[in-house]
């Protein structure tokens, strides 16, 4: 009786191999179709809205609030943007003094000032090739603000975009105004 035949399971282990094999290059597919494109937008964008650009827009706001004239929240609102980088537009010699010690310390380039919903500002951009094609492919990528009904230069809303140069490449960054 101990001579009975052996059973021959190596063909199973190879189909096992196989299936396992299969089942292991289908995840790894799946992976690859979803996460390099996720990587090609995280490069496409780092250099938008970031922690330091935000800081850098903070304290442009801040500027914003300090200096600029009540006309010229009235021509941002009118034309759908106004370019704030001059210092000259500041009101009082505090405010333009800090306007160009902060445009110096922080390599900043451009400031516009726009309404809340960036409709217009988007538009004129988009059609206008005085502008950076770097700061066109910013622009388009900025949501419009349009849904949020309650926040127009009416009601005192405005946002604050900024161009600016660090380790020689331009980075951009927008935050609300709110002037009350």
């Amino acid at each position: 009786m101990k001579d009975k035949k052996k059973l021959n399971r190596q063909g199973f282990i190879l189909v096992e191999t196989l299936i396992v094999g299969v089942f292991v290059m289908g995840i790894f597919t799946l992976l690859y179709t979803n996460f390099f494109p996720l990587i090609g937008e995280y490069e496409r964008f780092k250099d938008y809205d970031t922690v330091e650009s935000i800081y850098i827009a903070h304290w442009a706001r801040v500027i914003a609030l300090k200096g600029l004239t009540d006309s010229s929240y009235t021509t941002a609102s009118n034309t759908g943007y106004l370019d704030i980088t001059d210092c000259s537009l500041y009101t009082g010699s505090d405010a333009q003094n800090s306007c160009a010690a902060f445009k110096t310390i922080n390599n900043v380039s451009k400031i516009y000032l726009t309404p809340y919903s960036t409709i217009n500002f988007k538009n004129y951009v988009k059609d206008n090739n005085s502008f950076s094609r770097s700061f066109r492919d910013y622009i388009s990528y900025l949501p419009t603000y349009s849904k949020n009904t309650a926040k127009t230069p009416e009601s005192g809303y405005y946002r604050v975009i900024i161009e600016y140069t660090s380790n020689d490449t331009y980075k951009y960054g927008t935050i609300e105004v709110f002037k009350g």
